[in-house]
């Protein structure tokens, strides 16, 4: 419905663009019929692009801050988690998973087209550690635990150890661009000054060897 609505609002504001355009090349230029009317057509169609692509990149914006939004509500979640945590061991892991994942939500807020490679790990895996948490501090808060409920507590402890690598591995993608520009950078000082020094060594050498002639002749 929405659709609709904004594409009404488009041909009409587009067509009283056009029509607006016809009347000054009309009247303001008198221009002829024909030629104004085309003149007004084509301005009103540009101007139906140009809102349309607008319009695009409006809903585009608009939906990556929602992703991203509920990507940082999963993970403030399992950062309220850990206050709930009793294992002195669970609470080290899911920290450093915490901290991962903040990590890559503050990367994507500064470089929001980090968010194509944090995408399948905020839409999967961060929905399914947000649910393994939530069962896992459920079960071992029971008062009774038989065999099934054991084995369900060291599944889910492993599960959130696979978790944990997924997120450094994803992470390290991330990190894979400023790497090579890193890298690149370092090539190029390196490259640089060896090659101002390769430069700068027969002059030196000249300079001497004029300084020992000279003192040659002084002798």
């Amino acid at each position: 419905m929405k659709r609709f609505i904004r594409t009404i609002w488009r041909w009409f504001v587009s067509w009283n663009v056009g029509l607006f355009s016809a009347l000054i090349s009309l009247l303001a230029f008198r221009l002829p019929f024909p030629v104004s009317f085309l003149i007004g057509a084509s301005i009103g169609v540009m101007y139906s692009i140009y809102m349309k692509k607008k319009e695009k990149k409006h809903v585009s914006h608009r939906s990556k801050d929602e992703r991203l939004k509920d990507a940082k509500k999963k993970v403030r979640k399992i950062g309220q988690s850990l206050w709930r945590i009793r294992s002195i061991s669970m609470f080290s892991k899911l920290s450093r998973l915490y901290s991962i994942c903040q990590k890559m939500v503050e990367i994507v807020e500064k470089q929001p087209d980090r968010l194509a490679v944090a995408q399948p790990f905020f839409n999967t895996t961060l929905d399914s550690i947000v649910t393994i948490i939530d069962k896992y501090i459920y079960l071992m808060k029971q008062p009774v635990k038989n065999d099934d409920i054991r084995q369900a507590i060291s599944e889910a402890e492993q599960a959130l150890d696979l978790a944990l690598t997924k997120a450094e591995n994803q992470l390290l993608d991330m990190l894979e661009e400023d790497l090579f520009d890193l890298q690149t950078e370092v090539k190029l000082v390196k490259h640089t000054i060896a090659t101002e020094e390769s430069l700068s060594l027969p002059t030196k050498h000249t300079v001497t060897m004029m300084e020992e002639k000279k003192h040659e002749q002084k002798r």
